[in-house]
């Protein structure tokens, strides 16, 4: 029987680790204000923030993975976990410092060369946003090592910290010095300040300040491949904003963003949802003897998983345009709404990421991921580079789209080579697909149909061959029984 406990402690580490989400939908209507952020300054911001996410990813050298998933080696030896511990963060900090001294001697040279024709500076904000990545990265190490050392109150209070003084300072700091980046900038760095604090204190106190090449060794060959995947996972996500700002202005970064920003919602749905059905697929692969097939109980929670995305995803998309005006007063960045059409087609093509990646984890296959990234990655920069010239901010969208499709059509090459899918293909395979060809299609009548006419029919359509294919399984009874907790 699962304990309370367990209950408790999971949904603090899943509702606690959605707040970097949640901190960034707090602050759009602040952002999206015209009085205390412009569109320029919004699309600079975007710009600084994914370069903090990539210094905390070159920072850490991945260590948050070593730490969270080799600690159940160390763990039953407490001089071998000190030791653990502190060789793992004399590395954070020596090698992150490195890299802080590269980037601010540096930085200004490859800012220059990136943008020769922009008045974009590293310093003062370029330098803050990297200190702050070298920060977090730590942070992100120390929380990390909570879940697996079972220490949920920690790993609430830090974050709760780190999430109040993030959001009370960017704030606070729009107002008192309204359309500068001072409030964003430095309410993020104060935070990644007071929880590198915090996080330090505790690999002081549980350490062992000593270098220990044996755990430096399993240190490096662990962390190196998931490092350079987080790398290139970086790319395929953020590399998109620094090519329009090199290619067109800082208001298209800013558009485009906030577009991006309006579907994180969705994502976040797609996360939750994929963490809530992955242990119960794996439950029924394991008592099937570990087969590398698919069945009908294992596709119940993949239809659920499309269904529910390919339900709201239309409705999402017709509310946008008459919510946002409600908190956001900045009529600027109201030009991302005829974004979304194709950036929702995205979001429905990378349903099929989830379900592809399921049996990439469970039979351990996660060595052809780096193969299916890096391939990635290089199509989104060629693909972005190219449509930007020759469409402007509608290349990069459709760029974005035309990689989730390379993306998953690579998963499913390799996937189907150890894999065996007995998929229901009117649920998982023509409904998806149609729903995006009717996306795509609302994409290109924009201006020319009235949109809530042609989103209306989307809805129609979606809700009524959702019906017509899920009949038997929309039902809630069915999805409170697959939800249940199992001894």
């Amino acid at each position: 029987m699962i304990s309370k406990s367990f209950i408790k402690s999971s949904l603090i580490y899943t509702l606690i680790g959605a707040l970097p989400f949640a901190s960034s939908i707090l602050l759009l209507p602040f952002y999206g204000n015209k009085n205390l952020l412009s569109t320029e300054d919004f699309g600079l911001l975007a710009i600084f923030i994914i370069l903090s996410e990539l210094a905390r990813i070159l920072f850490s050298f991945s260590v948050e993975s070593f730490l969270g998933n080799t600690y159940i080696h160390y763990k039953n030896n407490l001089k071998e976990e000190r030791k653990f511990l502190g060789t793992s963060f004399l590395f954070l900090i020596a090698y992150g410092l490195l890299f802080t001294i590269l980037f601010g001697i540096f930085g200004e040279i490859f800012f220059g060369w990136l943008f020769p024709d922009k008045t974009l500076q590293f310093i003062p904000y370029g330098l803050i946003s990297i200190i702050t990545g070298l920060f977090n990265g730590i942070f992100k190490a120390y929380t990390s090592h909570l879940i697996f050392r079972e220490r949920p109150k920690p790993y609430f209070w830090s974050n709760i910290i780190h999430f109040t003084i993030v959001v009370a300072f960017s704030i606070g700091g729009l107002y008192l010095f309204p359309l500068t980046l001072i409030g964003p900038i430095w309410g993020r760095f104060l935070g990644s300040i007071a929880t590198f604090i915090w996080a330090a204190a505790f690999f002081l106190r549980h350490g062992t300040l000593r270098w220990d090449n044996k755990i430096f060794h399993h240190l490096v060959m662990y962390s190196t491949p998931i490092y350079f995947h987080n790398i290139l996972l970086w790319i395929i996500s953020n590399i998109d904003r620094y090519i329009i700002l090199g290619l067109l202005n800082q208001s298209s970064v800013a558009i485009f963003d906030f577009a991006v920003k309006i579907t994180l919602a969705i994502e976040f749905l797609q996360n939750g949802l994929s963490a809530a059905i992955l242990p119960k697929i794996f439950h029924l692969w394991k008592s099937n003897d570990s087969k590398a097939e698919g069945s009908r109980d294992v596709n119940k929670y993949f239809h659920v998983f499309v269904l529910i995305n390919l339900t709201l995803i239309p409705v999402y998309l017709i509310i946008i345009p008459y919510l946002v005006p409600l908190v956001v007063n900045n009529n600027d960045l109201y030009l991302s709404f005829s974004l979304l059409p194709l950036l929702f087609a995205g979001m429905i093509v990378r349903v099929w990421y989830y379900i592809l990646v399921t049996p990439v984890f469970y039979f351990q296959k996660t060595s052809l991921l780096p193969k299916v990234f890096l391939l990635t990655a290089i199509f989104q920069v060629a693909t972005t580079y190219l449509l930007i010239n020759l469409k402007g901010i509608d290349g990069a969208v459709i760029a974005n789209f035309l990689t989730k499709i390379l993306q998953v059509s690579l998963m499913f090459y390799f996937v189907n080579q150890f894999y065996r899918f007995r998929a229901n293909r009117s649920k998982l395979l023509f409904y998806p697909v149609i729903l995006t060809i009717l996306l795509v299609l609302s994409s290109m009548l924009k201006g020319s149909v009235n949109n809530l006419l042609v989103y209306s029919m989307v809805i129609i359509f979606s809700l009524a061959f959702a019906y017509y294919t899920f009949r038997s399984e929309i039902n809630i009874s069915v999805f409170k029984e697959m939800l249940k907790s199992k001894d």
